[in-house]
């Protein structure tokens, strides 16, 4: 089978971009801080609340 060769070369991605910086914590406006806050809270309770409810799980299967 024969290749086409790209005709536009500088349409190729580059997969080897740097990754673009991470803001400061402290450069983040506040309200971009504590709403991040909030959804880490909210993340790690429902975390906590899957735990509960497959530990409880476990125990009703070994009974």
């Amino acid at each position: 089978m024969r290749r086409v060769p790209n005709p536009h070369p500088s349409d190729q991605p580059d997969l080897f971009q740097p990754c673009p910086e991470t803001p400061a914590w402290a450069h983040l406006p506040v309200e971009v801080r504590q709403q991040t806050v909030r959804l880490l809270v909210q993340l790690l309770r429902q975390h906590r609340r899957e735990l509960h409810v497959a530990a409880r799980e476990q125990e009703v299967c070994d009974e």
